[in-house]
């Protein structure tokens, strides 16, 4: 009976509760913060990772719009110069150097 009692005024102790409590809240913020701080550093990995492949795609989006406008300006002078009764040489353009020149 006497251990009966005890164990009923154990469990009305409410300072024993508030310090169960209060870790119970902290254990719990303290696992959320570091699940938190590992999502954050997850996503600014994969947001760098993404930089990089942007800077990558963008340059290869210039080298592919220069060689086209460079393939586009070579098809208009063609099609002016054929107009014109110009034709396009069957083999490269010698050039040759001449000794007397300023």
């Amino acid at each position: 009976m006497l251990q009966k009692l005890k164990k009923i005024q154990f469990l009305k102790n409410t300072d024993l509760f508030n310090i169960r409590s209060f870790i119970t809240v902290f254990v719990i913020y303290s696992f959320i913060s570091v699940w938190l701080a590992n999502v954050s550093v997850n996503k600014d990995f994969r947001l760098r990772h993404l930089v990089e492949n942007h800077k990558i795609i963008k340059s290869e989006y210039v080298r592919n719009k220069t060689i086209l406008m460079t393939l586009s300006k070579r098809s208009n002078l063609l099609q002016k110069a054929n107009s014109l009764d110009f034709f396009s040489a069957d083999k490269p353009i010698i050039i040759i150097q001449l000794d007397h020149e300023n």
